[in-house]
């Protein structure tokens, strides 16, 4: 029996011997992983023991914080990585890693370059340990500066002056700051989802239309009108398409509120080519527009024909009836004239008693014949200047055509004025009943 034990405890043994040698290469094996783990990580490792003291340190530590890991080693990490302003708070966290086992927090660090960084931490404590604590690092120092930047640029956004939103790839409003809305131009609960299309330009295809019309830069500037409730506004907007590696990403509106200064560029604008008191086209504005016209009679072989009109006896009026009725009648001359033509003919207060009236594309004789009776019954139309005292005006007429007369501006001018002295003269030869003449209704 005693020579059959033997055998069987060697091959007990070797069996031992063999399965120790399997675990110990195992066990090498794990450790290697481990280490190659350790060490290549893209998270910095460093363990600490319960005094703070750096134990290991792993070659993405190096690479963030620039120690080598003979130089870390046996070093304080709250004193050696954090500057003096966070290391309260530090010491904090990892007691609290120490007590409750788990801690993470966001704070600056220095490098060895004395470079401050700032990472993000998770620290745990290792069961089976004298307190030792894995803290582990990242540092997110770009991220979190692309953040900062962020929230910057949201708080600019937010806080800036003039209304700004911002649609989706397809134009579809997702975002619209504070100043947008103090603007009052819908309804705050309609304005995201809505499309930029329909919200600016009352459609979506006006605005496909309009994105032909971006420049170089993807940008497109011009001024509407927003009207909300009883509420009119003009605004000035730029529209700006945004890309991202060639691909559409997005379109930011800037619309700023010109309403009062358009009405006031509008009464400027009126001052300069109008006449205050009758509403007509002053001199200057005229004689633009008939250069205007002249060129376009000279592109399509069309003729103009300029009328001078001298009103008759308006001396008389003022000086009977005060020149507060002469301005009535030449306010309801003007009125008259203009009620009477089209809205591309042309009615000029030339100065004092006097008006031009210029027609474009005149059709021939029988044209200017009727345009001649309407003018006339336009100026003879009953003027109430008193509440007793009707005027019935009459006036002197003169014609000239472009280019049979002229073939510019001023001499068109001097040819219908010419040609309305020579009515005048005419009138004065053969005149029965009186030019102007009033009727009271007491009579």
């Amino acid at each position: 029996m005693e020579l059959l034990a033997i055998p069987s405890l060697v091959v007990v043994l070797s069996l031992w011997v063999a399965h120790s040698i399997f675990l110990n290469r195992r066990l090498l094996q794990s450790q290697s992983r481990y280490h190659q783990f350790f060490n290549d990580s893209p998270v910095a490792h460093i363990v600490i023991d319960k005094n703070h003291k750096i134990i290991e340190w792993n070659e993405t530590a190096e690479m963030i914080f620039g120690w080598k890991h003979d130089e870390a080693l046996g070093e304080d990490i709250i004193h050696f990585l954090v500057p003096e302003f966070d290391k309260a708070h530090v010491h904090s966290i990892l007691n609290k890693a120490a007590s409750e086992g788990l801690s993470h927090s966001k704070n600056y660090n220095i490098t060895h370059q004395e470079k401050e960084i700032f990472c993000e931490w998770r620290n745990r404590r290792l069961n089976g340990t004298d307190g030792e604590i894995l803290c582990m690092a990242q540092d997110i120092t770009v991220s979190q500066k692309t953040l900062d930047d962020l929230h910057k640029r949201s708080t600019a956004l937010e806080g800036a002056g003039d209304a700004i939103f911002y649609t989706d790839e397809k134009g579809f409003i997702e975002f619209a700051n504070r100043s947008f809305f103090f603007l009052n131009l819908c309804d705050p609960d309609t304005v995201y989802g809505n499309h930029i299309g329909t919200f600016l330009f009352e459609d979506r295809f006006a605005f496909s239309t309009l994105k032909s019309q971006f420049n170089a830069k993807q940008t497109w500037r011009g001024n509407i009108k927003k009207s909300f409730g009883e509420k009119n506004k003009v605004l000035s907007v730029t529209i700006t398409a945004i890309y991202h590696r060639s691909r559409l990403v997005s379109y930011i509106a800037n619309l700023h509120d010109i309403t009062a200064l358009s009405s006031h560029v509008d009464a400027l604008t009126r001052r300069a080519h109008y006449d205050s008191l009758t509403g007509t086209l002053n001199r200057t504005a005229m004689k633009d527009r008939l250069s205007h016209a002249i060129t376009r009679s000279e592109r399509n072989a069309h003729k103009i024909a300029l009328y001078f009109i001298d009103l008759n006896d308006f001396k008389q009026i003022n000086d009977q009836y005060g020149h507060e009725a002469g301005d009535i009648l030449l306010r309801s001359v003007g009125q008259n004239l203009q009620a009477c033509l089209r809205n591309t003919d042309t009615v000029c207060r030339y100065g004092g008693d006097e008006f031009i009236v210029i027609i474009e594309e005149v059709k021939g004789e029988n044209h200017l014949e009727t345009i001649l009776e309407t003018i006339k019954a336009a100026i003879s139309e009953p003027i109430k200047i008193e509440p007793e005292v009707i005027i019935r005006p009459r006036a002197s007429i003169g014609m000239a055509l472009y280019p049979d007369d002229a073939t510019e501006g001023e001499g068109l001018i001097r040819a219908a004025d010419m040609s309305m002295y020579s009515a005048k003269r005419e009138k004065r030869l053969s005149a029965v009943e009186p030019i102007l003449s009033s009727d009271n209704h007491n009579r």
